[in-house]
């Protein structure tokens, strides 16, 4: 995009497209460097002082995350800390632009304001333990249910307050998607008017206009990654992302953390151990080069570059993550699944670690830390560490620090498992996932994945 006149001009074409298509709501940089046009570039101003960690910038597209990091200090302004965000995109790159000159002044600051980003500011996501500079906590539990007899996806979230965002962007891969107040919790998918959309993108490219990239999946038809971010003050949030393909919906894809906490999935502990349990990003070490597209899917979880730890400290403790799949539909049957391993265990104290799943209430409300740590009663009526639970690890048994995939179909054996597949009850429509860490020592436990299938509806 920053090589030649032709190049320019057709990205430009490109960028208009997807605008019209989605209805991005970008800021335009008002003072790009000469010759660059300022219809293809976004800024973004942050504010106020950094709580101190680290920050993630990352370019996004439904496949590889493309992101610059840096280290914060807390209580230094956002005009430093930015300063320092753009030198390290301007001088190497690391968002992976065709062509872009590194040290050339093309991306830089002023007044905690990042200038001269490449494409629109609908791509951005924001990510890491840094979270002053004015950066939104992100919107969590995306839910996609696909509706086969309307050939759409009707997506559900939760944003972390009525008035966290000034709009909400919503993403289809490679682009297509819209816009929606920053209080709104829900949309609709159109897949025949997403179709043909892409259609045009498709013929475009197939001309030779544009860059040489794959914008229509190579996946079977049906086959979306979706992502929601919120936008307020200009200043994106990290992503919520599911990836669907029909009646299955599973977390596949490669975005960093915020806060040590994966995206769609908050934590929880009892309020006497609140501070004796971190959460983590880990990092999976070993994996390919990826591709250098804008779309190049995570297909398998061991794929995924990251995964949730949850760690107790040598003081013990109790808590875990969770997270909500809502407006499911009431009387319809799912399956879970999800992947977790143990990865250092107590030599002589007492541990566990399991998993669980259940309905939520008629109210759809969030069950409480004592309702996961089996001291309360679910909204069913059952109580006890074992009610709900799919799986359970402790001296006995260990996954030896590899991650296991359990499942909650019969058909397949899981020790401790005291639940199949779920059937919601009339008037339900969410259900809760959680894991319980619990020690009297330091433990800790991981989770890279989890998929949720509706057995109701056929998969064609």
């Amino acid at each position: 995009m920053f090589t030649g006149k032709k190049k320019t001009a057709a990205f430009i074409v490109v960028v208009g497209i997807l605008l019209k298509t989605t209805g991005l709501l970008a800021r335009q940089c008002s003072d790009a460097p000469p010759g660059v046009s300022t219809e293809t570039r976004c800024c973004i101003t942050f504010t106020g002082e950094a709580s101190g960690g680290t920050l993630i910038f990352c370019e996004y597209q439904g496949g590889k995350a493309r992101c610059a990091t840096i280290e914060t200090v807390q209580g230094e302004s956002a005009e430093k800390a930015i300063e320092r965000l753009a030198k390290t995109i301007d001088d190497t790159n690391p968002l992976d632009w065709g062509g872009f000159p590194c040290g050339k002044g093309y991306v830089y600051s002023s007044m905690g304001e990042l200038k001269g980003l490449g494409g629109s500011c609908g791509t951005h996501i924001t990510a890491g333990t840094e979270i002053g500079l004015g950066i939104p906590l992100p919107p969590y539990s995306l839910t996609c249910n696909y509706k086969p007899e309307a050939n759409n996806i009707t997506l559900r979230w939760i944003n972390p307050s009525p008035d966290a965002y000034d709009y909400v962007q919503i993403n289809l891969h490679k682009g297509s998607g819209g816009t929606v107040p920053g209080n709104t919790e829900s949309y609709v998918f159109d897949l025949n008017k997403y179709e043909a959309d892409m259609k045009i993108g498709a013929d475009f490219y197939s001309k030779g206009l544009g860059p040489n990239v794959n914008i229509i999946s190579d996946d079977k038809p049906g086959d979306h990654i979706i992502w929601i971010v919120g936008v307020r003050n200009d200043i994106p949030s990290n992503a919520a992302a599911m990836h669907v393909n029909k009646n299955i919906q599973q977390e596949l894809y490669s975005i960093p953390f915020t806060g040590g906490i994966a995206p769609n999935w908050e934590s929880w502990s009892l309020d006497a151990n609140e501070n004796k349990i971190s959460f983590e990003e880990g990092i999976r070490q070993g994996l390919p080069p990826v591709p250098n597209f804008p779309y190049h899917p995570v297909k398998t979880p061991e794929k995924k570059p990251f995964y949730q730890v949850i760690n107790i400290g040598t003081k013990g403790g109790t808590g875990g993550v969770f997270r909500k799949f809502i407006g499911l539909t009431p009387g319809h049957t799912y399956r879970i699944k999800t992947r977790v391993a143990t990865l250092t265990e107590p030599n002589d104290s007492q541990w566990s670690f399991s998993v669980h799943a259940a309905p939520n209430g008629s109210d759809g409300r969030d069950l409480t830390a004592g309702q996961m740590a089996g001291l309360d009663a679910l909204p069913g009526g059952s109580k006890g560490p074992a009610m709900g639970r799919m799986a359970l690890y402790d001296s006995s048994l260990t996954t030896k620090g590899r991650f296991v995939e359990i499942s909650t179909d019969a058909a397949k054996p899981v020790r401790g498992r005291e639940i199949t597949d779920i059937t919601l009850p009339q008037g339900v429509d969410s259900m809760t996932v959680w894991v319980t860490c619990s020690s009297s020592a330091a433990l800790s436990a991981g989770l890279d994945w989890i998929a949720i299938e509706d057995l109701s509806v056929q998969n064609p």
